[in-house]
């Protein structure tokens, strides 16, 4: 595994550890506080609840999709794995295995494939 590998692989581990310590917080506050009587129900706390409180529970949703997908795009990287194809073709022109018109033409490749 090379060093920039092992870099990503804490990387990604430390991105799961913060988003398990914000998530799990913010999914209970999501989901139970509003069953508790949260958002401030309406008049006496007995009537439907107010628009506002409809409005906090959306943006809390939305920051919890939010960071979903930072997370999702933080452990994909680029989803197509063409970074690790383009790095292999690096080493394999390091070692000497490739002539540069041989490098660049599979680069080339490689890029049109993304």
């Amino acid at each position: 595994m090379t060093a920039a590998r092992q870099n990503d692989s804490w990387l990604r581990l430390i991105v799961v550890i913060l988003a398990v310590i914000l998530f799990t917080p913010m999914l209970m506050m999501l989901f139970a506080f509003p069953m508790m009587g949260g958002w401030m129900m309406g008049p006496g706390y007995g009537g439907p609840t107010p628009i506002w409180g409809w409005v906090m529970m959306l943006v809390s949703l939305l920051v919890v999709l939010a960071l979903g997908y930072v997370l999702y795009r933080a452990l994909a990287g680029d989803g197509a794995g063409g970074d690790a194809a383009l790095e292999e073709l690096r080493l394999a022109y390091a070692r000497g295995d490739l002539s540069e018109e041989e490098f660049e033409t599979r680069r080339e490749r490689l890029r049109r494939e993304q």
